[in-house]
């Protein structure tokens, strides 16, 4: 059997070849917002950062934006793809920017280099483990440093990839269990099926208090919020006002990890 490495890699391989909304670069005029669209809750302290650490966020999309408001920036992703449309993108507009293939939860790579400020797309359920990433980004965070993580919330994973709406109700079909992948599927050019990515459910004390563990106090916490009761039933914006898709957390490092309890 293929490791979790393989099977994400090269799904997203396929997705960013096929244009998913995460691997359609930022536009020139994507630009003179950067800020706004990187920080929408207003929650980055921008005078106080300097170097940048965009965790799983190859795309051609945060790497570029950070770029261009002229933080030094590496890019850090599994899929060559990912980061050839970061490459791609910072040549298009004269931007400079490091891409380096790497796991998230293993950042030997970058050495003993440490960021002001990371910046880690949708990406933990990935992963088998949270809390060895949470580890990975302590140790490369600068203590005065921040880490701003998005996350899928894990009721949306234990959802069918399909049929998630019974004509009554949205039903759950895999239990939260860490460490069993969840295969997602997606459609190819020649009409048929095949596992795309490994998903894995971790619950919020691992999302959450793992982070509290790892070493972190959480200063924001936000749901994203914007579903519509009125659309479709079984559609994402329909599920969106059940439960939140999304949600993001801004923290910082304390000096030492927590002491974890049993």
């Amino acid at each position: 059997m293929p490791c979790y490495q393989e099977m994400n890699r090269a799904g997203w391989e396929h997705l960013a070849r096929h244009g998913c909304e995460f691997s359609r670069p930022c536009k020139r005029e994507d630009l003179a917002y950067a800020a706004q669209i990187l920080d929408p809750q207003l929650w980055i302290p921008w005078s106080r950062i300097r170097s940048v650490l965009c965790l799983a966020s190859g795309g051609g999309q945060q790497g570029p934006l950070f770029a261009s408001l002229g933080y030094e920036v590496t890019v850090v992703d599994l899929s060559p793809e990912q980061l050839r449309l970061d490459r791609a993108t910072g040549e298009q507009f004269g931007l400079e920017l490091e891409c380096i293939e790497a796991d998230i939860s293993d950042l030997s790579i970058l050495g003993k280099r440490q960021f002001d400020l990371v910046y880690q797309a949708v990406s933990a359920c990935y992963v088998p483990n949270v809390r060895t990433v949470y580890e990975q980004v302590f140790r490369v965070l600068k203590h005065g440093g921040y880490y701003r993580v998005e996350h899928w919330s894990p009721i949306h994973l234990q959802l069918p990839q399909y049929g998630a709406w019974d004509g009554a109700a949205y039903r759950i079909v895999h239990q939260q269990v860490t460490g069993r992948p969840v295969q997602w599927r997606q459609w190819q050019d020649d009409g048929s099926e095949d596992p795309t990515c490994w998903h894995y459910i971790h619950p919020l004390d691992h999302l959450i208090g793992g982070l509290c563990e790892a070493g972190f106090a959480i200063d924001h916490f936000e749901e994203q919020q914007g579903g519509d009761l009125d659309a479709e039933p079984g559609s994402s914006a329909h599920l969106a006002a059940f439960v939140p898709p999304f949600f993001t957390i801004f923290s910082h490092p304390l000096q030492q990890p927590r002491a974890r309890t049993i």
